[in-house]
């Protein structure tokens, strides 16, 4: 028996070894709460099986019982005996405070285990501590506990019929045993109740998940009328690369003659402004391009400026004057693509001023291209009237969807021309006069819209003098009668904004500030 000192204890460590459970409850008796967790025969199949759980149900008679999950863990604990002598009149007389053992597995209402400091001192020797006046406490290490059963889950939700557990078994078991074979079997109930059928556990978890929620994508009808605060992505700033190029180098070289072009137009194509440093005597590798643009420009991933280098600190969203720099897409009709088709290894060969003066037929099936370099006086003249948007719209820019309509038209009408009609297919013709008559087409409703505009600024302006006209004529009832008449006109405060501000709201506008490889292919170099 060891000796509690300062509430320490020495004594030699046993070879023994047990195993605990911390049972979630205080059963009434050691068999209980063995009965609780299968019986011994089923604890022993437990713990054979290290990945099992080991399973408590708390009404063991109940066939509808569901079980909580006892969660195998390794532990460093010792268990302990103590025992207490008290002394009077010089007799002393034990108290010991045992641990059942069962098989050599201990089962203990409520497991205390801590750090102990163990000295070594003679072997499971009896100690005693004499306590003041008459009490003595003592110890005794009696096995190594490296592993525990943890209930650390919740129960499962329980079934309880309305019948005590002795009989609701037996009326199972009848149900179990009885001949499927036999007659009158599934009729037979008149002294059973109709068998219920519980399912193995009700809840897939017994230890509960801390779960995220997505929000709803839909808003409600209030939060609807309120305006959507859209958070404000400014465009990249100006960067002083003069502070750290030397200058005279070949380094600052090359960067200046890449920001002197931007001096000269805030947007380009990329397309073009390398042949313009071709012509200039310098040739950069691809990737040596991207980090000289980097510097002084960036780029819009999608909009009306789609892939075009815009010079850093200038934002076109906001400047009415570039639309000219929009770009346009042609698109080479699909049976007449074998022409691109055939020269694919020779789109290099093309210069890029002769395909934006209609001199040479694109190479590519799509080809972009930028409204301020097309050498036609039609487009010159469309792109530098004045702006009839006040905002620059996410799908057509500061121009509306007939007058771009009309600009692709027009830009069909000057390529198939110059088509080489020899040995690429036929038809070209028959395009060509399609295309033309859209482009008619396509001025007519333009002008058609305009006309209408027209009239309708027109009337609304005669309408609004006649109303204040009958305001200062007429009476107070009258006077109501015309604000009726006001209120039910439709009204662009606020509403057309709201519209357009959508349109280009900066979610949409993705801005990229370095070019990428992954987002770069051929098929947007021009």
């Amino acid at each position: 028996m060891g000796i509690i000192k300062d509430g320490t204890v020495s004594g030699s460590l046993p070879n023994a070894q047990v195993f605990a459970v911390h049972y979630p409850g205080y059963p009434s008796s050691m068999s209980r709460a063995i009965q609780t967790l299968g019986g011994v025969q089923e604890i022993q199949t437990v713990r054979n099986l290290h990945s099992n759980r080991l399973e408590l149900h708390f009404r063991p008679e109940d066939p509808y019982s569901h079980p909580a999950f006892g969660d195998f863990r390794p532990c460093n604990n010792l268990l302990l005996r103590i025992s207490k002598s008290k002394s009077t009149n010089g007799k002393t007389s034990v108290v010991s405070d045992n641990v059942g053992l069962q098989g050599g597995n201990i089962l203990d209402n409520k497991t205390q285990t801590g750090e102990s400091k163990i000295r070594s001192a003679a072997s499971n020797e009896e100690a005693q501590v004499q306590a003041p006046e008459t009490e003595n406490i003592s110890a005794d290490i009696v096995a190594r506990v490296p592993e525990a059963y943890h209930f650390d889950g919740m129960a499962d939700y329980q079934h309880v019929v309305a019948v005590h557990a002795d009989v609701a078994r037996t009326k199972k078991r009848k149900w179990i045993e009885a001949g499927a074979t036999e007659k009158g079997d599934l009729l037979g109930v008149d002294e059973e109740d109709v068998m219920t059928i519980v399912p193995p556990l009700f809840a897939l978890k017994d230890i509960p998940e801390n779960l995220v929620l997505k929000p709803s994508v839909v808003l409600s009808p209030k939060k609807n009328q309120e305006e959507v605060a859209q958070p404000e992505c400014d465009i990249p700033k100006r960067i002083n690369w003069e502070d750290y190029i030397p200058q005279d180098s070949t380094p600052w070289e090359s960067q200046m003659a890449v920001s002197n072009l931007f001096d000269e137009r805030p947007i380009w194509i990329k397309r073009a402004l390398n042949e313009r440093l071709l012509d200039k005597g310098f040739n950069f590798v691809h990737s040596m391009l991207r980090r000289l643009l980097s510097r002084v420009a960036y780029y819009f991933s999608s909009g009306p400026f789609l892939r075009f280098w815009i010079r850093r600190g200038y934002d076109p969203r906001k400047d009415p004057e570039s639309r000219i720099y929009q770009r346009v897409d042609f698109r080479v009709h699909p049976s007449i693509r074998s022409y691109c088709d055939a020269n694919t290894a020779n789109q290099a060969k093309q210069r890029w001023e002769d395909i934006c003066a209609f001199r040479a037929f694109p190479f590519k099936c799509q080809t972009s291209l930028q409204l301020f370099e097309l050498e036609d006086d039609y487009i010159q003249q469309e792109i530098r009237k004045p702006p009839s948007q006040t905002t620059c719209t996410y799908a057509s820019g500061w121009f509306s969807q007939a007058v771009l309509d009309s600009l692709r038209h027009r830009i069909t009408v000057r390529f198939l021309p110059i088509y080489p009609k020899s040995g690429f297919g036929v038809g070209v013709d028959r395009l060509l006069k399609a295309a033309t008559e859209s482009f008619e087409k396509s001025k007519r409703r333009r002008n058609k819209d305009n006309v209408m505009l027209h009239e309708e600024e027109h009337h609304q302006v005669d309408a609004e003098n006649n109303d204040v006209d009958v305001m200062h004529g007429e009476d107070v009832e009258e006077s109501n009668n015309v604000e009726e008449l006001f209120g039910s006109f439709p009204s662009n405060e606020g509403g057309e904004d709201k519209v357009q501000d959508r349109d280009i709201s900066d979610e949409e506008y993705q801005i990229l500030e370095q070019d990428s490889e992954d987002n770069l292919s051929d098929e947007y170099d021009s």
